[in-house]
């Protein structure tokens, strides 16, 4: 008996970590599965993105767009209601056995609604976290509640999942898919990169940086990135590989600035996407990564590579010792620039332990969904889970 399962991906960074996961099931007799293909994979602004998927390998892609053109909150939840409606429309016609989706981004909670009125059972990854600073935080969360399944990060991620009323014997902890791929993917040395990327400035050294909108602060989005290229420009010394923001409300007006500022600064190659290989090799290599994204929580302390969290859009999240936060102010991103590349920093960064997994978190979500599957009892009713505890 063939199992009908889809994916959901609607960004670069969200295919990268699902891939090894979608990797395994293709190998599985057992399962037919399905990728839908939304969000900013299917617009040329942010890299058009669903060419990497298909260079991956994934030929059996449906396509759903749902971006128009706007960048204001407004915007975003037009989008989410059209993501709801198109998803709708999507899985009325499909007989899925299991909808799998990663993370937090609306277009995720639209799939997520539409399946769950619909009465397909949900596997969702990444659950539990909290990132105080961004929507991202309420879409998380009712994701859990509309799932039946949670692979999550750590075990603090996972009693938070059973906190909001979910089953124990329902939530793994498996680890981050990104630590997965910082194990397992051939890296590139960073001349190679160079070479590769076009960016051939071979022996200096560089900083990873990537800054996205911090969708619970209206309008301090340039603001707030004018205050980090202000502190760059105190290095020059190095070089920074910048890779573009997603399409959050007020993501557009940082490209345009990442952009427009990139034509008087020849030690920046701003990029729409590395791809997950070229990702990770170019955090392994760097003196740190900069900026609000989770890779910097999640990847970038596996390779031991000092990461300057900025703001408060990851605030909430379990951190390695690797990562220093500081406030989104010139004076304070170049005091943290310049602290990361004390020798005494960077010990202590050689020294730091990842607390998310092994990296063999596909393998461990692997035997979970076929032994739910295979079960004769899929019934989506869930009885909440009472945790005892005192306020």
């Amino acid at each position: 008996m063939k199992y009908s399962v889809c994916a959901v991906t609607g960004t670069r960074a969200e295919f990268g970590l699902l891939r090894p996961l979608l990797e395994r099931l293709e190998l599985e007799p057992s399962v037919e599965l399905q990728l839908a293909v939304t969000g900013s994979h299917l617009s040329q602004t942010f890299g058009g993105t669903v060419c990497e998927i298909e260079e991956a390998g994934f030929l059996c892609c449906d396509r759903i767009p749902i971006l128009h053109d706007g960048d204001s909150k407004v915007d975003m939840a037009q989008i989410t209601g059209k993501a709801l409606s198109a998803f709708a429309d999507y899985f009325s016609r499909k007989r899925l056995d299991l909808l799998i989706v990663l993370g937090d981004r609306y277009e995720i909670f639209a799939a997520a609604s539409a399946a769950a009125m619909l009465g397909v059972p949900i596997a969702h990854l990444c659950g539990g976290e909290t990132t105080e600073g961004a929507v991202d935080e309420f879409f998380r969360h009712s994701i859990t509640k509309m799932s039946i399944l949670h692979f999550t990060g750590c075990e603090e991620y996972r009693h938070r999942v059973i906190q909001l009323g979910e089953a124990p014997e329902r939530v793994f902890n498996v680890g981050e898919p990104g630590v997965e791929n910082a194990a397992n993917l051939a890296v590139l040395t960073s001349e190679d990169l160079r070479m590769d990327i076009g960016f051939p400035r071979v022996g200096r050294p560089y900083a990873v940086v990537t800054f996205h909108p911090v969708t619970m602060e209206d309008g301090k989005a340039e603001e707030q990135l004018r205050e980090l290229i202000q502190a760059m420009d105190a290095f020059p010394q190095l070089d920074y590989i910048v890779t573009l923001a997603n399409a959050d409300a007020g993501g557009r007006i940082i490209n345009h600035i990442w952009k427009e500022e990139s034509r008087c600064h020849s030690n920046w190659l701003v990029i729409p996407s590395l791809g997950a290989k070229r990702y990770v090799s170019a955090i392994r290599s760097a003196e740190f990564v900069l900026g609000n994204s989770s890779s910097g929580i999640v990847e970038a302390p596996f390779f031991h590579t000092p990461t300057i969290n900025i703001g408060d859009r990851q605030k909430g999240r379990v951190m390695a010792e690797s990562v220093l936060c500081c406030q989104p102010s010139a004076g304070d991103i170049a005091f943290a620039m310049r602290r990361v590349m004390t020798p005494e920093f960077r010990i202590a960064a050689a020294q730091a332990s990842s607390p998310f997994g092994d990296g063999h978190t596909s393998e461990k979500i692997l035997p979970v969904l076929l032994r739910f599957l295979e079960s004769s009892n899929k019934s989506l009713k869930k009885t909440f889970y009472d945790v005892s505890f005192e306020v």
